[in-house]
């Protein structure tokens, strides 16, 4: 049985330069169900117009295709249909530029952990302004890689601060709760936003084909308006109150389905502890998660 030799591994990277400019910005913003009445993310000439923080995934999501179709080269037995996101960090250093922008991303394989039944794969991607070489954020992805035997790695991931950190959900009742019904159009609005084109995520075929019972929204989607929950409830709806998330990935939603994030208020109100559970049976789609805010506590309670 072949080794993963992890240290040659981690020599590798990979660089892709991606442009947008504000009507990236405006589909990103709406495809995660911002309100057209909400004119800070929805119009251009705004004076405070900007990103949500997650549309630091964009550049991730181009950049994770060159990485997925290497890992035939350095994963025994990989086969791309095994491949499940199912953890995420994003650290946003400054708000994203508004203008028309271009930006270099990077990757590299930060770990990989042997999962008796796979391994995952985390992925250290940093993303800079090509114009100024400014550093704008760093994300880590990190996949679950079913039938890749873990031989030549360890069980136990390296330790990374907030980007390797666990939040369960608290065994007391949520401080704040946020409920909102995605829509039939969300997952087509999403892939033309996001560049993640999987037709997974659209075509009821290759969905059943894949094992579900239609096309799903995209994980970072999800992702996405949780996020802008937390920022709605506890930082005004000031997008640079935010500085990371981390989270788990547990199930898909189903365009249709009314997504409810149950917050919890930790660390004076600087950390918002959260998960979000979809569909009329309650499924925890998002777990073990948490975000990150820069100064005191916004809360409208």
């Amino acid at each position: 049985m072949a080794e993963i030799d992890l240290p040659s591994i981690k020599k590798q990277s990979w660089k892709v330069t991606t442009k947008y400019g504000p009507s990236s910005v405006l589909t990103y913003n709406i495809a995660l169900g911002a309100s057209g009445l909400d004119l800070s993310r929805s119009f251009e000439g705004h004076p405070k117009f900007h990103a949500l923080p997650t549309f630091g995934a964009v550049p991730v999501i181009a950049i994770m295709g060159n990485v997925t179709n290497s890992m035939a080269k350095f994963l025994p037995g990989f086969q791309p249909h095994n491949h499940v996101h199912g953890e995420h960090y994003l650290e946003l250093y400054r708000p994203f530029p508004t203008q028309e922008t271009t930006l270099n991303t990077t990757a590299q394989i930060v770990d990989i952990v042997d999962r008796r039944s796979g391994v995952t794969v985390c992925v250290g991607i940093t993303t800079v302004d090509a114009a100024t070489g400014e550093k704008i954020c760093y994300n880590e992805w990190t996949s679950f890689i079913m039938k890749v035997p873990g031989k030549g790695v360890s069980n136990k991931p390296l330790e990374r601060g907030l980007a390797t950190a666990s939040y369960p959900a608290p065994k007391r009742a949520p401080d704040a709760v946020i409920e909102e019904k995605t829509t039939s159009e969300q997952g087509a609005l999403y892939r033309a936003a996001s560049g993640d084109l999987n037709p997974l995520h659209i075509d009821p075929a290759v969905a059943k084909a894949g094992g579900f019972d239609g096309p799903i929204l995209t994980g970072t989607c999800t992702m996405g308006v949780g996020v802008k929950h937390v920022i709605d409830k506890y930082g005004d709806g000031d997008s640079s109150r935010f500085k990371a998330v981390k989270l788990r990935l547990s199930k898909p939603v189903y365009p249709g389905e009314i997504v409810r994030t149950e917050m919890w208020k930790e660390n004076g109100g600087t950390r918002i502890v959260y998960r979000q559970l979809a569909g009329e049976q309650g499924k925890v789609v998002i777990s073990n998660a948490a975000v990150e805010l820069h100064g005191t506590s916004g809360s409208r309670l």
